[in-house]
């Protein structure tokens, strides 16, 4: 079987089902127990199946009864009746339903959230969907320049997300060329160009070419720049920095014609395969070469790129295509988006878009919207997605909140024009 049809053939649903509750993706897996026709499922899974949905539903509505009572005590009391009513929907258990309809029964009659709304005897709620690493409250990031280490200490440490054999030569070069990479980590450019040309001629390799050239790119020295990169790759033809240097100064110099003939010279002899594909499904894009654009982008992907730019692009394409199945798949494949997990905003306006997903597309907004709370496009896209559900009244309040506000891109505002005219039709 081919990788495409490998990635966009059809899966088992109980099979998705289990990697959906391994990432705990809560929210994709009631989607999915929802969508799921029991009638093909064999008597000794379902109660397994039952038993994701229950913990998926139940870790939902918890987290939206935590942000609805949070929300209502802060004072917003539209927030706090769509995570309340988000909680009746998805709770599994009686008791946290109950508990989800007596706090948006007590909210209509003013009464202020029970104190204890986030835990139930299943176990407590968590924490509004958010991991540590979602919190605005943590600790500064260390800076290696402000802890007390020796050189190589220093080195290692900037160097630990490099290959590890490209960050031994670095470990291993001279002094005078560990000095100057340093300076450039500090932002000291100038003293960091200084001290490469203390740097010995029987030293000054690939990796000195390609550092002095990037250098040279920060200082807009772009026509040296491009000889020393096309120097560095003369000696060492595999030393990827500098061909993706190179690249960025030929398309930031318009050298196009020059930089397509590169990406194709490094495709003829199989090196930088996926990254070349990747770069060219972006040039034929911006010259409008659609089909061109969406077979490069393809493979790329096949050949293991993971950039979520190029998963869009070509996820976009096929969209336009009406190949919707295949464009859902590769959405499928980006990062998830908002705090703890679930789809990406992107697959939620394509589920938007193709009318389906509309609960777990309405989790991911609010996730989006947790992380930009300023950007209007969330609030936006879950107005219109109250519309779809049939909430006219919660649908009517967001638009209200967003046109409101003042400077808003023209493209949006007519998306939120045209959910204000559906709202006029009866």
């Amino acid at each position: 079987m081919s990788f495409l049809k490998k990635m966009f053939g059809k899966k088992d649903p109980v099979e998705e089902m289990r990697q959906l509750f391994s990432r705990q993706d809560w929210a994709g897996l009631l989607s999915a127990a929802k969508r799921l026709d029991r009638t093909e499922v064999e008597e000794a899974l379902l109660a397994e199946i039952d038993t994701w949905a229950n913990q998926a539903g139940n870790t939902l509505a918890k987290v939206n009864l935590e942000e609805g009572a949070w929300a209502q005590k802060s004072g917003n009391l539209l927030r706090a009746r769509e995570d309340y009513q988000l909680a009746v929907e998805q709770a599994w258990s009686a008791e946290i339903r109950k508990s989800a309809e007596e706090a948006l029964a007590a909210l209509d009659s003013g009464e202020l959230p029970k104190e204890d709304v986030s835990e139930d005897n299943d176990g407590p709620a968590v924490h509004a969907g958010c991991n540590s690493s979602c919190s605005s409250d943590k600790g500064p990031e260390i800076d290696p320049q402000d802890m007390d280490l020796d050189e190589e200490a220093r080195l290692e440490l900037l160097l630990a997300t490099m290959p590890a054999d490209l960050a031994n030569r670095y470990l291993t070069a001279g002094m005078e060329f560990r000095q100057a990479w340093l300076a450039v980590q500090d932002g000291e450019d100038k003293r960091a160009m200084e001290l490469l040309t203390k740097v010995p001629d029987g030293e000054r390799n690939a990796l000195f070419l390609f550092e002095r050239g990037a250098l040279m790119i920060r200082g807009g020295q772009l026509k040296k720049a491009r000889q020393d990169l096309q120097a560095a790759l003369t000696v060492e033809p595999d030393l990827f920095p500098a061909f993706d240097a190179l690249i960025e100064v030929l398309a930031t110099t318009g050298r196009i014609d020059e930089m397509e003939r590169e990406l194709k010279q490094n495709l003829t002899v199989e090196r930088f395969v996926g990254y070349s594909w990747a770069r060219l499904a972006e040039l034929h894009a911006q010259r409008r070469e659609l089909e061109l654009a969406l077979a490069a982008g393809l493979k790329a992907l096949d050949e293991g790129i993971t950039d979520p730019g190029l998963i869009s692009l070509c996820a976009q394409l096929q969209e336009q295509a009406e190949r919707f199945d295949e464009a859902e798949a590769l959405l499928m494949r980006m990062p998830s988006g908002g705090c703890g997990g679930g789809a990406h905003p992107l697959l939620a306006e394509f589920w938007l878009r193709r009318g389906k997903d509309y609960d777990r597309a309405l989790e991911s907004f609010k996730g989006a919207m947790r992380q930009e709370r300023d950007n209007p496009r969330w609030l936006l896209r879950i107005s219109q997605i109250y519309l779809a559900k049939g909430w006219r009244k919660e649908a009517s309040e967001q638009v209200q909140r967003l046109m409101s506000q003042g400077e808003l891109p023209e493209e949006l505002r007519a998306e939120i024009n045209a959910v204000a005219d559906q709202l006029q039709e009866k």
